[in-house]
């Protein structure tokens, strides 16, 4: 099975990381001559990533994980289009992959999990992970593995494939202070941000928290927020009540990420669980130190005062101290970027892609 041919299943609507890391596997497989279909979701980005690309895929309505139509689609497609192997990337899609095997389907399911909480350990969820036909579960993490690992019969279809990122969305350019010009920040202002999501995972009230902290002592950052979601106004309103709202700015959603990491003088991700997290990834090829919390895989990706520092989830004060000894020795600051680019070097699109084949070609030993 050294090329073989995939069943994709992705079912979710928008496109997030999840969804990148599908892409740039499905680039790999083709780089490498393997064939590919992709089982999408009826209006959703991927469905439109495929048509563009000219990806053979099929859509359903992905309604659930008890969506039997769906279900059936995997079941058929996997038969029709004479399939190796079927990927599930999502709990959803792995549930109906599951349905896929009880209605009788025939094929072998790798699983990708990118969510670092552990397995509920009985029931439907368990019965999924568990079934013989499911012959790898591919981890984006050791915290991840770990967590699988004890709730299977055979723990050793846990395997760990770091995500990986396109280091040509980046150049070296220098900063050209264009985000101090948007946003009216003070040209002595260093930018701190965090690049993600908000959601309730990333821990953002920690964040608002640090940058409080630190600017009790100091005043020589400008804080930003950089990203969409529900929990904005919320957000919002806690800098005003902490009267941090003049030195943190929420940029909202920006299509100009690779250009906004070149301006940062640091990273900083307070996250309370993270799968793996690639902006943090995107940070470290960036030459940029970077400042988190110990939640999930992080720190497989940053080594405590070699890439940057660690802190326990929720210690807004140690993440205050530490971005403090970032600003106040502009060496260190210098030496753990220099250590950070050097670092994401093993994180690379096409190591994720080595990766995963390697998982295919395990299968027919």
């Amino acid at each position: 099975m050294a090329k073989p041919k995939v069943l994709h299943v992705s079912s979710e609507r928008g496109w997030r990381g999840g969804e990148q890391q599908i892409a740039y596997l499905i680039e790999y497989s083709i780089a490498v001559g393997a064939e590919v279909v992709v089982a999408v979701r009826k209006g959703s980005e991927m469905e439109k990533w495929c048509r563009d690309n000219e990806i053979r895929h099929v859509s359903g309505s992905f309604k659930n994980g008890l969506d039997i139509s769906t279900a059936r689609l995997i079941r058929r497609t996997a038969k029709n289009e004479g399939v190796d192997l079927v990927h599930t990337h999502s709990g959803k899609g792995h549930s109906l992959a599951y349905l896929a095997l009880r209605l009788g389907m025939r094929k072998p399911v790798v699983v990708h999990r990118r969510v670092d909480f552990p397995l509920k350990k009985s029931g439907f969820s368990l019965k999924k992970y568990d079934h013989p036909r499911v012959k790898a579960i591919v981890c984006v993490s050791n915290t991840i593995k770990a967590m699988v690992a004890p709730f299977i019969t055979k723990p050793e279809r846990a395997v760990t494939v770091y995500s990986g990122i396109d280091f040509n969305r980046f150049n070296q350019d220098a900063p050209t202070g264009y985000l101090h010009s948007e946003f009216g920040i003070e040209p002595s202002k260093k930018l701190v941000a965090n690049i993600s999501a908000l959601a309730p995972h990333k821990d953002y009230p920690t964040f608002l928290m640090a940058a409080k902290t630190y600017l009790q002592n100091r005043d020589d950052v400008h804080f930003l927020i950089v990203g969409g979601g529900r929990l904005e106004e919320e957000l919002k309103d806690q800098a005003t009540q902490l009267g941090i709202d003049h030195q943190v700015t929420f940029t909202g959603f920006r299509s100009d990420i690779p250009s906004v990491f070149r301006e940062l003088y640091a990273f900083l991700i307070t996250s309370s669980t993270e799968g793996l997290g690639t902006t943090v990834i995107d940070a470290l090829h960036n030459g940029l130190p970077v400042v988190a919390t110990k939640g999930g895989g992080i720190p497989e990706l940053v080594r405590d005062g070699v890439e940057g520092f660690l802190s326990e989830v929720g210690d807004e004060v140690s993440l205050a101290k530490q971005l403090e000894q970032l600003t106040t020795n502009p060496e260190l600051r210098d030496q753990l970027g220099k250590n950070a680019a050097l670092r994401s070097q093993m994180f690379s699109k096409e190591e994720m892609g080595k990766g995963v084949h390697a998982v295919y070609q395990n299968l027919a030993q």
